[in-house]
């Protein structure tokens, strides 16, 4: 009977102690950042810094001349051919707009269908430029320095760490 009196007791303390709302802790202040202790200059250090080597860059682009532009498998999430290869068209046009060789671009269509060896990259775009050479690859002159609707094609390659749009050749 002594046993069932305290278990009684004992829940009882249970359920009264869970019963009871839980108190807010009221906030306390942030202690203060300890202070660095500097060597004074009268010491030197025993240790010698720590080099730590930079960061590996990407690759450079392969010396392949055949290859009009490339982007890295890890630089973009390929859901459809047609955007990889309109990337790594984008960037390297970019890249001439960077060395002057042209002013600006516009890409109007992008296709992908497959060829002899393979897939083929089919970019049409407008540029800007007066450049010879881009005006001798056809398009169609328009105000401003803008030729219109020329059409490039390039083989679609993908390796294991890029994609790469090769051999460009003017459309028939």
């Amino acid at each position: 009977m002594k046993s069932l009196r305290y278990f009684l007791l004992i829940f009882n303390l249970i359920l009264t102690g869970c019963a009871r709302p839980a108190q807010a802790v009221a906030p306390t202040s942030i202690a203060a950042i300890p202070s660095v202790t500097l060597i004074p200059p009268t010491e030197t250090a025993t240790e010698a810094p720590t080099v730590i080597p930079a960061t590996p860059t990407a690759p450079n682009p392969t010396a392949d001349p055949t290859i009009f532009g490339a982007i890295g498998t890890g630089e973009i999430q390929a859901f459809a051919l047609e955007s990889v290869a309109s990337a790594i068209f984008q960037k390297t046009m970019d890249g001439f707009i960077a060395d002057g060789r042209i002013q600006e671009y516009q890409v109007t269509s992008v296709i992908i269908f497959p060829g002899g060896n393979g897939l083929i990259a089919e970019l049409i775009c407008n540029v800007r430029t007066t450049d010879p050479g881009w005006i001798a690859e056809g398009g169609t002159p328009a105000d401003n320095h803008w030729l219109n609707a020329q059409c490039y094609r390039f083989d679609f390659f993908t390796t294991d760490t890029e994609y790469q749009l090769k051999n460009r050749r003017l459309c028939s």
